[in-house]
């Protein structure tokens, strides 16, 4: 009976090895080591915006095909063929992660070097011109600024009123925000000025942005009332944009002065 359970619990004891040893071809983050080419399964980058808009912080996260202890990653990124962070990679929670702090510029190129414990390398374009994942964080500068614009192409001058018979309003928020955060034209707002005091204001409806968060507005058919003018007297019309977070934003649009009974256009 005793050498029975002897038996019995070599067995137990010689299942428990055999367990151990299968949980012992995993790395210490239970990632499995595979026979898979080196190389991304997947990456995801974001960014962290600065104060203002000289730059950002991206943040990569990579999975690998496979790991295995001593295997290295960097996150590389280029700028008009140039070297301008070399980020070590740490290996966190089954995925290579980084972060690199960038000067608002256009062009940026973004790659991450694996390095196989045998020394083999390899260089995966995860955001490149010819790879296009997020153009906004290839064109960085673009992306982080905001503009507004006001054109007016032609008009008319009937009965003391002012008439926009063609002409655009175009306004672009910042592209590059935060994760989960958006920011929104709030206000936009044509004003009239003569001789540089406002006389009219009139606030305008934008349509839903497009897919890269731009309004496009066409203002034709707009008018305003125009006082009595002298010669040389001059209107002015502005628009003037305020974001949802709180920036404010201006553009001239065109100027008409007033020469032997007409509105003549200096601009537009």
């Amino acid at each position: 009976m005793k050498r029975k359970q002897i038996l019995v619990l070599i067995a137990l004891v010689a299942v428990f090895a055999l367990a151990l040893t299968a949980c012992g071809s995993d790395d210490a983050d239970g990632q499995a080591n595979t026979d898979l080419p080196l190389g991304l399964a997947s990456w995801s980058m974001d960014v962290t915006t600065w104060s203002s808009p000289n730059g950002a912080t991206v943040n990569l996260a990579a999975t690998p095909n496979s790991y295995s202890k001593g295997q290295t990653a960097a996150f590389i990124v280029r700028l008009e063929g140039e070297e301008v962070e070399n980020v070590p990679c740490e290996w966190k929670d089954k995925q290579y992660i980084a972060s690199a702090d960038l000067n608002a510029a256009d062009g940026y190129c973004y790659y991450v070097l694996l390095t196989d414990t045998d020394g083999t390398q390899l260089e995966v374009p995860v955001n490149t011109p010819t790879a296009i994942t997020d153009e906004s964080l290839i064109n960085m500068e673009s992306a982080l600024n905001s503009y507004c614009d006001l054109t007016v192409e032609t008009s008319s001058f009937d009965g003391g009123k002012l008439s926009i018979t063609k002409g655009q309003v175009q306004v672009q928020p910042p592209r590059i925000t935060n994760a989960g955060q958006t920011i929104t034209c709030s206000e936009a707002v044509l004003i009239l000025t003569f001789n540089g005091e406002e006389i009219s204001r009139e606030a305008l409806t934008l349509p839903q942005a497009g897919s890269d968060g731009r309004y496009v507005l066409d203002i034709a058919g707009t008018a305003f009332s125009v006082p009595s003018m002298e010669d040389d007297q001059q209107l002015s019309l502005r628009l003037d944009v305020t974001l949802s977070n709180g920036q404010s934003l201006s553009a001239p649009g065109g100027t008409w002065f007033y020469s032997g009974g007409d509105l003549l256009s200096a601009v537009g």
